[in-house]
């Protein structure tokens, strides 16, 4: 820690450290402004090396910029200035971060880095207005330590921001220095006594590294499983306030809570977790989108995904409703189960007295992620699927700088897509998915028959199409327009489940017409 300090001198009085990052396409080379010991991702410690900077001696005198010349010149000229440093810092810094650095290299880049510092300080004096030409340009360079997303007023707001993380992330540095092992400081879950056996171990990154049916078999918490393996990979323990044990609890309590159906099972939520995570890291990691998500926003997926269809009964909203049943009319016949599924997990959370959603991070409020939680899970609801797909098109269509793209309406999309998304699997677990959803359908179907109500033809088993057709058509006009948008953003990542989903068509397509010769056989042979 002593070096990391060291490098970051001249930034002592605002509490900065300047760490590189990764080339977004379009943007060029920048730098970026974060909390001393984290990475440009944000949540993940990992404290400032004297390697960082152990390469800047060849960037010459670039930082050491006299301060008549900066009195002498306009801020359009310092902004140019200040930009061309950025850059070869950020160039350099992703040259030889992994490199070990003489002293002598470190004494350059802290002048380097005073020289920046200084221009900083520099700005600071110069009133930003948005209607001049003079606050636009700030504004826009403003936008290399806070991206497109984030819009503050000036750049005061922006180092008081980063004060405040950095409290945060000294705390935690405090808490590993003095060798704290409490379970609710920042240690990671993968060092934890509640490590589920096994989680870390699975292949969560490749779009067929997983088989949750496989993973049932094998220790039957499928879910858990998939769960505890993304939180410990992705470190989620450093951000998320809540104790490792807790965590645990919680997500046992909610596989347990989901019943012993077909489809709508532990099976279904561990498979919508494991899909929207390989979304997310897949998206997180293409042109334009790295600095799009943060581990917040992977928090708000997890949760969402993990609880979406928590004690699912098994039968659909239109059922409740026109059987008046309790939920439908507490919720008012909306949305009915989305909202059951939503208020179950935020009571279960209060029961098990876990905050999942309380982080250590000074921004977003927990209450804003669980508003997203609550959107992300209502939009699941098959009533909303046609607006939201058209919506979604149209905002991908609209935006072609990524980074300008909705969040909360591409967390909906990338959800639910998920959610409906086994044809996206491989033929053998799709095909299983198909035969368990259409079981399901059908009971619903008797159900109805039962209490005197007529069943549309999806859940007749006296009426229906044969599965391969059935599935045809909801490849064809349900998973495929949805799929058409999201593929367009995943780049490579989408070739996998393009593949699957292409296979499965094939599939059911060489079922049908066999399907449709025997049958004509038969008239045939009568």
């Amino acid at each position: 820690m002593g070096n990391a300090h060291s490098i970051c001198s001249p930034f002592a009085e605002e509490g900065l450290a300047v760490i590189g990052q990764h080339e977004v396409a379009g943007a060029g080379d920048f730098i970026d402004i974060v909390p001393k010991g984290l990475s440009p991702t944000g949540g993940r410690l990992a404290p400032v090396r004297s390697a960082t900077f152990g390469s800047l001696s060849s960037l010459g005198p670039v930082g050491h910029v006299a301060s008549s010349d900066l009195d002498s010149q306009g801020l359009g000229q310092m902004c140019d200035a200040f930009e061309l440093m950025a850059k070869r810092i950020a160039v350099r810094y992703r040259q030889s971060a992994q490199l070990q650095g003489s002293e002598a290299e470190l004494q350059i880049a802290d002048g380097v880095l005073g020289g920046v510092a200084h221009q900083l300080r520099r700005l600071q004096h110069f009133k930003l207005r948005s209607n001049t030409w003079q606050g636009g340009e700030a504004a826009r360079w403003l936008n290399i330590f806070t991206g497109n997303r984030k819009r503050f007023k000036n750049l005061a707001e922006i180092v008081r921001k980063v004060q405040v993380e950095n409290r945060i992330v000294k705390h935690w540095q405090g808490h590993a220095l003095l060798g704290d092992k409490d379970p609710g400081s920042c240690q990671s879950l993968c060092s934890s006594p509640w490590e589920v056996p096994g989680s870390g171990k699975l292949d969560i990154d490749s779009w067929d590294g997983v088989d949750v049916f496989q993973l049932d078999k094998e220790c039957q918490q499928p879910l858990a499983q998939v769960f505890m393996a993304i939180w410990q990979t992705r470190k989620l323990g450093q951000l998320c306030k809540a104790k490792p044990h807790k965590v645990l609890d919680y997500i046992t309590a909610v596989e347990s809570s989901y019943k012993q159906n077909p489809y709508h099972n532990r099976l279904h939520a561990a498979e919508v977790t494991l899909s929207s995570y390989y979304f997310w890291s897949s998206l997180s990691e293409q042109p334009g989108f790295q600095d799009y998500f943060t581990e917040v926003d992977l928090l708000v997926w997890l949760v969402s995904t993990a609880v979406h269809d928590i004690g699912h009964p098994a039968v659909n909203n239109d059922f409740l409703v026109k059987t008046k049943s309790s939920l439908a009319l507490r919720y008012h016949d909306r949305a009915v189960l989305e909202n059951f599924h939503i208020a179950t997990a935020f009571e279960l959370m209060k029961e098990k007295g876990v905050a999942l959603l309380d982080h250590n991070m000074p921004s977003p409020p927990s209450s804003s992620l669980r508003n997203r939680v609550v959107e992300i899970i209502l939009a699941t609801d098959m009533a909303v699927h046609k607006s939201l797909v058209e919506d979604f098109a149209k905002e991908v269509q609209r935006n072609k700088n990524r980074q300008d793209i909705d969040k909360l309406l591409l967390e909906k999309t990338f959800v639910h897509m998920a959610d409906i998304g086994h044809p996206l699997r491989p033929v053998v677990q799709h095909q299983e998915w198909a035969t368990r959803v259409t079981q399901e359908f059908f009971a619903q179907g008797d159900r109805e028959k039962d209490l005197g109500f007529t069943p549309i033809p999806l859940f007749d088993r006296e009426k229906a199409t044969s599965m391969a057709k059935s599935q045809i058509g909801f490849l064809n006009f349900v998973v495929a327009p949805t799929w058409a948008a999201i593929a367009t953003l995943l780049g490579t990542a989408a070739l996998a489940p393009q593949i699957c989903l292409q296979d499965n068509l094939r599939v059911w397509k060489a079922m049908a017409e066999e399907e449709d010769a025997v049958a004509k056989a038969s008239a045939g042979g009568s």
